[in-house]
Formats: structure tokens, C-alpha cells, sequence
């Protein structure tokens, strides 16, 4: 197995597995709203973090996780929207794919800012 496939194993594995724990978390614990804040742990940001500062050291594990801001604050944008097409009375699918698609323009949308506002501070 070449390093690129050991990568992507050791990426499936620690990111399955915090996810898998996560969701028996929300499974057994009995307060919903708490199991809820179990869901929304950052696993996957855990993990690359994890992985690139094994592979790559600590710049690459600190970019991983400077990175990784723009997509947790696309996350508060996510659930907000998602939140607010259910107490709409919205179906709970049409919620979810509103809600990813906040988080992804969200995201993109910070990341463009915080670069522009980097870009003319060089200048």
C-alpha cells in the first residue's frame, strides 16, 4: 500500500471512528439537546488536524486548522438556516440541503473576505 492509500485509510479510520462514537453518544444519551451538541462536534476537523500535523508537522496542522474556522462559522450559518426552515413549518430534507448550502456559500464567502482584508493589509 503506497503512502497516498495509507493516508486515506488513516483518514477513514479516525474520522469513522469519532464519528461512529458521536452518534452512539446521541443514541444513548437521554437528553436530546445535549446529544445534539455531540453531533455537532468537530470530528472531521479533529482528524485532519490529526493527520497533517502526523504527515506534514505543525505548519501544516495549523494551517489545517486555521482553515478549518471559515467552515465551522459556515456551521453556525448551517444550523441557523436549518433551524429556521423547520420552525417554518419546511420538511426537514428541504431544511438540511438549505442549510448545506448556507454553510458552503458561507464558508467560501469568508474565506474570499478574510483573504481581501489579508491581501490589503500587504499592500
Amino acid at each position: 500500500m503506497n503512502k497516498s492509500s495509507q493516508d486515506y485509510l488513516l483518514r477513514f479510520l479516525v474520522g469513522g471512528s469519532i464519528l461512529v462514537l458521536v452518534y452512539i453518544l446521541s443514541a444513548v444519551l437521554p437528553w436530546k439537546t445535549l446529544a445534539g451538541m455531540f453531533a455537532a462536534f468537530p470530528g472531521v476537523m479533529a482528524a485532519a488536524v490529526i493527520l497533517s500535523g502526523w504527515r506534514q508537522g505543525d505548519g501544516a496542522a495549523a494551517d489545517t486548522a486555521q482553515g478549518s474556522v471559515y467552515g465551522m462559522v459556515g456551521g453556525l450559518v448551517c444550523v441557523i438556516v436549518t433551524v429556521l426552515v423547520l420552525s417554518l413549518g419546511g420538511y426537514w430534507l428541504l431544511a438540511l440541503a438549505a442549510g448545506l448550502v448556507a454553510w458552503l456559500s458561507s464558508s467560501i464567502l469568508l474565506h474570499a473576505i478574510v483573504r481581501r482584508i489579508r491581501e490589503g493589509r500587504r499592500s
